[in-house]
């Protein structure tokens, strides 16, 4: 191929050569490296840099893509045909992620179709409008170590800057779901559930999973799938169907209905208003990713997992345990939005083989999680999945002693045998002894596990304890509802009091 010596400045004269030719779109990098074989006179392991991709054409339907590289000071285009000769550096983030953008025609498409500003700015401002009604109807978890934890580990794997000219503000929030899922919306905000994190048990996968919505991001297949006539109106419509019921399932309904309810527990009807609006999101906004999407997404997350020094099998392994969770909660329908069965298991036996990965330290960080999705379980009677999430903060050692009541509760919601009835009671018993603090949920379920093994004279005991407990905490309690909520308790307890002294 005859050489064509390129500068900045010989770019911006093509539109006026002899030929009409011209520079239609160009994007720029700085990525080094080296020659992987000979090109032209140049031997193989010569020192490059990649500078450029861009279009030379005669008008807009016909040309070459190429990119510009600099060799011993000279800068020469190469055919992009021809990119796999190239063996960069990709050993940070920016780099990694431009070059996946440039192997993966990413700029090829920008090129062609434009930026379509007014479709993503849409986009952005719907998707603004989500994350601020999800925190208005307090369907976002709120935890400032949690929030930076997980942060922490998205910042890992973004990029800072990125040359497509993308107007965004890459950031992190945590839904209050206890189904494992995680979509990046197109204006850069990743959503990732409690039950994700729940799920994984280390960096890695979390990572990986990271790694791959950043990925379906990076190579905008949002945008490639959304539907471009997205109006406000059908915004409106959305909200209105799924999101309306939530502040009539809040406290106050929940109060009347839930005999275990303790204020500020996380509740069931949170946690399927939030699965409602991730999976309709995902469809809404273009997250509802092709196989062959799927395949590339997974393909960068491995590669950018062996940059890091990390091992890549993390995905596969983060991926089995989702399925897991799917089939153990016989949740098809969430299963079906990977494929069947058949499909899933093809996605990640194409991965290669893989180890489980478990870390202390994660599993010691996301252990609130576990405890929040256990609470969610438990509202809504799962009490055998609520008992494997507080095992897992057991077997690691960081149980509390909430999760203690919370295995109890799930004990004697499964089973009525004297063996797990008194399990459940040392467990109670377990959980006051860990704490000087009065805990009203512990006092209620230690009743009902004295009254379960007829133990009359504790039983009595423990609901005077329960009524003095109740009784502070209405003076001290400056809300409505938890008052009004106190004030129900008192009059229950009082009132089983008068028939425990009778039996």
């Amino acid at each position: 191929m005859k050489k064509i010596f390129l500068t900045l400045c010989i770019f911006s004269l093509w539109a006026y050569n002899a030929y009409s030719q011209k520079a239609l779109k160009s994007f720029p990098f700085s990525i080094n490296g080296t020659l992987k074989e000979n090109y032209e006179e140049y031997k193989a392991g010569t020192p490059i840099q990649l500078c450029s991709f861009l279009k030379f054409a005669k008008d807009d339907n016909t040309g070459e893509f190429s990119i510009g590289i600099v060799i011993n000071n000279t800068q020469i285009a190469v055919p992009y045909s021809q990119l796999g000769i190239l063996n960069l550096e990709l050993n940070d983030n920016d780099s990694f992620w431009e070059y996946k953008a440039l192997q993966n025609d990413l700029y090829t498409r920008l090129i062609y179709k434009g930026y379509q500003y007014d479709l993503r700015q849409d986009l952005k401002e719907e998707s603004t409008d989500y994350i601020r009604k999800m925190g208005k109807e307090r369907l976002l978890y709120e935890d400032p170590y949690i929030e930076d934890y997980v942060n922490s580990i998205f910042t890992s794997v973004i990029y800072q800057k990125f040359n497509d000219k993308r107007d965004e503000t890459l950031k992190v929030y945590i839904l209050k779901s206890p189904t494992p899922d995680s979509y990046m919306q197109p204006d850069g905000s990743l959503i990732v559930t409690t039950g994700l994190l729940s799920v994984l048990d280390s960096e890695e996968e979390l990572t990986a999973i990271i790694a791959s919505e950043v990925a379906h991001h990076v190579l905008d297949h949002a945008v490639i799938n959304v539907n471009k006539q997205i109006s406000r109106e059908r915004a409106a419509i959305f909200w209105g169907s799924v999101a309306a019921g939530v502040l009539q399932a809040g406290e106050e309904y929940l109060m009347d209905k839930n005999q275990y309810y303790v204020p500020g527990t996380a509740t069931v009807a949170v946690a399927l208003v939030s699965a409602a609006i991730v999976d309709k999101m995902s469809q809404r906004m273009g997250m509802t990713y092709s196989s062959s999407q799927e395949k590339i997404a997974d393909r960068c997350a491995m590669e950018f997992l062996s940059m890091k020094k990390m091992d890549p099998s993390a995905l596969p392994s983060a991926l089995s345990k989702i399925k897991k969770y799917f089939i153990d909660h016989k949740d098809y329908y969430a299963l079906s939005k990977y494929g069947t069965y058949a499909e899933f298991d093809k996605r990640i036996n194409r991965l290669g083989e893989y180890h489980e990965f478990s870390s202390h330290s994660y599993q010691k960080a996301i252990s609130g999680v576990n405890t929040f999705n256990a609470i969610i379980q438990i509202d809504g009677k799962h009490y055998a999945n609520a008992a494997a999430l507080v095992q897992k903060n057991v077997d690691q050692k960081v149980a509390t002693d909430g999760d203690l009541v919370i295995l109890a509760k799930a004990n004697m919601g499964m089973y009525n045998t004297e063996e797990k009835n008194q399990e459940s009671l040392a467990l109670i018993q377990q959980a006051k002894s860990m704490t000087g603090v009065p805990n009203l949920n512990t006092d209620k379920q230690e009743i009902l596990a004295l009254l379960r093994l007829k133990k009359q004279a504790k039983a009595a005991s423990a609901l005077q304890e329960y009524i003095d407990h109740l009784t502070g905490f209405q003076d001290q309690t400056r809300n409505t509802d938890d008052a009004t909520w106190a004030s129900n308790e008192i009059t229950w307890a009082k009132e089983l009091l008068q028939r425990v002294n009778i039996m």
